[in-house]
């Protein structure tokens, strides 16, 4: 059988945040997700209205055409995890192009990420608590740090309805894997925006946990880029 992929968009542009802010990526920004998180931008990945059915050869052909070797290839979405055997499948033919591949995702599907997690470069987990997502799913987030491990580095999105307790508790499970793991805090933008005092706040206490904690804000909006 023939697998295919429901595909947002893929597109050429600069990596706009986290740990790898500026490096030239293309990214695969698959359909569908498992969350509904209240500062979600980019709901029409989440609901894939305008998502288009995409076989194996047109996306690689897509990303040949505007991806340079060593480039990464971000794997993003919605959750891309939700559709891994597209990934996986695709991931042996990007290797020959010497790729650098990095997945950002929301850090619940720890069994699907099993099944690739060797061959990816970088895994960009995007922890949610409760307040974000409207549901405790911290045990879920734990089970895949522990599979991501030493890929891994965590952003964490305040808002403001983001909790302290709730920032204690993503440190502590970070830490309960390997405390060198990095932690980024990332404001919100908009009417969910956090007041900066509370995220420098956050930063010192996330900071009694892990010996890497920074703050970093969505920098392609700055930019005028995708």
């Amino acid at each position: 059988m023939t697998v295919k992929a429901r595909i947002c968009e893929i597109f050429h542009s600069l990596q706009g945040e986290g740990m790898y802010l500026g490096e030239p990526t293309t990214f695969v920004r698959f359909a569908g997700c498992n969350l509904d998180c209240v500062y979600c931008d980019t709901p029409q990945a989440k609901e894939g209205n305008k998502a288009i059915e995409m076989g194996l050869s047109d996306v690689l052909d897509k990303i040949n055409a505007i991806c340079q070797p060593d480039d990464f290839v971000s794997f993003t979405g919605g959750e891309p995890l939700l559709q891994v055997e597209f990934i996986a499948a695709l991931i042996p033919k990007l290797k020959k192009h010497n790729s650098r591949l990095y997945l950002e995702t929301n850090g619940t599907l720890a069994k699907e990420l099993a099944t690739i997690v060797s061959d990816l470069d970088v895994i960009a987990m995007d922890i949610k608590p409760p307040s974000a997502c409207g549901k405790d799913i911290w045990n879920e987030q734990r089970l895949f740090l522990e599979a991501a491990r030493d890929k891994v580095f965590v952003k964490m999105v305040i808002c403001d309805k983001t909790t302290a307790a709730e920032v204690e508790q993503t440190a502590r499970i970070i830490a309960a894997v390997d405390k060198k793991i990095v932690l980024i805090l990332q404001p919100a933008e908009g009417p969910n925006a956090p007041e900066m005092q509370t995220v420098r706040r956050y930063q010192a206490l996330a900071g009694e946990h892990l010996d890497h904690v920074s703050i970093i804000r969505q920098m392609h909006k700055i930019w005028n880029i995708p």
